[in-house]
């Protein structure tokens, strides 16, 4: 029990019958958050949920539990395939959806509890074809979207669910929430997989008319589907580019199960790689070499996918593998767009290893090409690797020389993505300088960029880099505060800097 200095957060955990390990992990959670952060914030965590009252009363009555509910601070609703038990006496479907809308209802009075409500990922191919369960909550998922009045969070394993309980319920105790509304979910497709899509309809539906005037029913039955496949590819698009992400997936997991065209398997790939869904990423890459027979330049691009997949993953001699298949059919092609692209994702590969003489020969290599062709966005992308090698160095008057080059293209180009990573790269010059005002101004400006697109990679890096000015400064819990907020997003997207980010907390917390 908590004694009467401490403040005491209590903490509900509703979820149907098929998560027992996450809620053994719940558990785990708060007793450890008591065991260290508890103390020196001042407060003691209470778990609460169906267990408790099933141990004081020795039957599992639905209104002791929804007391525990009344009386929670922090309402925490985790949900995987199942729906949950029956509610004969119930108006609701189940009685986890009855604890919910309990806590949903008190909320909208009162403000209270806070409401955190997490989903375990679910395979793509059991989304495409659901049960009943699944189902229900695929559409509770689309619910949330589209009210927004509670934010969404996804989870892979029992293990990642207790760092997400963990990082919340930190935030809860020190009043460091984000709004519900301050981080939206949205995915941007490139543009050019929206151009050729709006190109291929255009045709598709001038032939229908064609083909109709023939009298040729079979062709125009044919033409009229693949113009509606490509429509659905586009509103799918589109319905990720507003944050509906689960309207998106339903659209492009059937979509991509379907069809044979190689636009909509490669707009696909891009959602899903944007979203963290790399298996089902690599599955539709897999699907379109298949597809692709003997055309070359469909087998190069795949490749070159399936290497920025296996680099995600951190797999660099795999990804270099296939980077190399990549660029060998695009030199065979005489394709410069392709060889330059080739040579900067192996720029990356290099890098990342450390390797910077042969990083800086590749970036150079793939620089030289796109100046040739007068392509500003390559150019751009290029000179702010460049930076970044010659940043590595400690050469920083040259690193900064090559993003400011890299941003007056960015910003001539009115492209935010490439802004907001110049900013940042320019705040890490300032901040290795000890110039900390002028680096947190970077740091802030690329930031609310990523904030405005809802690109979570980038709100962590700024998370990150600003927790790293204030530590310098000597302010740790301002440090702590946005270091927390980076590896919460770090865990959402998966990314290994989750585990730089938590031995930095250490390290502070020592």
């Amino acid at each position: 029990m908590a004694t009467d200095s401490k403040r005491t957060i209590k903490v509900f955990m509703a979820s149907p019958g098929d998560l027992t390990k996450e809620r053994e992990k719940f558990r785990e959670a708060i007793k450890h958050l008591n065991e260290g952060f508890g103390d020196g914030a001042n407060v003691e965590y209470e778990p609460l949920g169906w267990e408790d009252a099933l141990a004081s009363t020795g039957r599992r009555p639905q209104e002791i539990i929804n007391r525990k509910i009344d009386e929670c601070d922090v309402f925490i609703l985790t949900m995987y395939r199942r729906w949950g038990q029956k509610a004969p006496d119930s108006k609701y479907n189940s009685y986890t959806e009855e604890e919910y809308h309990r806590a949903l209802n008190r909320w909208k009075k009162s403000k209270a509890p806070e409401i955190f409500v997490f989903f375990k990922r679910v395979d793509a191919a059991s989304e495409g074809d659901p049960g009943p369960q699944l189902c229900k909550v695929i559409e509770f998922k689309r619910k949330l979207e589209e009210t927004r009045q509670v934010l969404y969070h996804i989870f892979d394993t029992p293990e990642s669910f207790q760092k997400e309980v963990d990082t919340h319920l930190r935030e809860y105790a020190r009043g460091t929430l984000p709004p519900a509304d301050a981080i939206q979910n949205r995915v941007e497709i490139p543009v050019a997989n929206l151009e050729e899509l709006e190109e291929a309809k255009e045709i598709a539906e001038k032939r229908t008319k064609e083909a109709e005037k023939a009298n040729n029913a079979a062709e125009e039955m044919r033409l009229r589907l693949e113009a509606e496949q490509l429509q659905s590819a586009e509103d799918a698009a589109e319905l990720s580019r507003e944050g509906k992400i689960e309207f998106a997936r339903e659209k492009l997991t059937k979509l991509t199960a379907e069809t044979m065209d190689i636009r909509i398997l490669s707009l696909g790939f891009e959602f899903f790689y944007r979203t963290g869904d790399l298996d089902t990423a690599e599955g539709i890459l897999d699907k379109r070499l298949e597809l692709s027979e003997n055309n070359l330049p469909e087998i190069a691009a795949a490749w070159g996918n399936l290497g920025l997949v296996y680099k995600t993953r951190g797999e660099l001699d795999r990804a270099e593998e296939l980077y190399r298949k990549s660029l060998a059919i695009e030199e065979e092609l005489g394709s410069k767009e392709g060889m330059a692209a080739n040579y900067c994702n192996l720029g990356n590969v290099y890098q990342t290893r450390g390797e910077l003489d042969r990083a800086e020969d590749m970036y150079r290599k793939s620089l030289a090409i796109e100046e040739e062709l007068g392509h500003k966005e390559g150019m751009a992308n290029n000179y702010g690797s460049l930076g970044v090698v010659y940043q590595t160095r400690g050469e920083l008057a040259r690193a900064e020389e090559l993003y400011r080059k890299a941003l007056a293209i960015e910003e001539e180009l009115g492209r935010k993505e490439g802004m907001a990573s110049n900013y940042g790269n320019l705040g890490l010059v300032y901040q290795t300088r000890g110039e900390l005002d002028r680096a947190e101004e970077l740091y802030r400006k690329s930031l609310a960029i990523e904030e405005e697109l809802g690109r979570k990679e980038g709100m962590a890096n700024n998370y990150g880099n600003l927790g790293v000015v204030y530590q310098t400064r000597g302010e740790l819990d301002r440090a702590e505060e946005f270091y927390e907020k980076a590896r919460g997003l770090y865990r959402e997207i998966r990314s290994p800097n989750e585990k730089l980010i938590e031995n930095w907390l250490k390290e502070l917390r020592k």
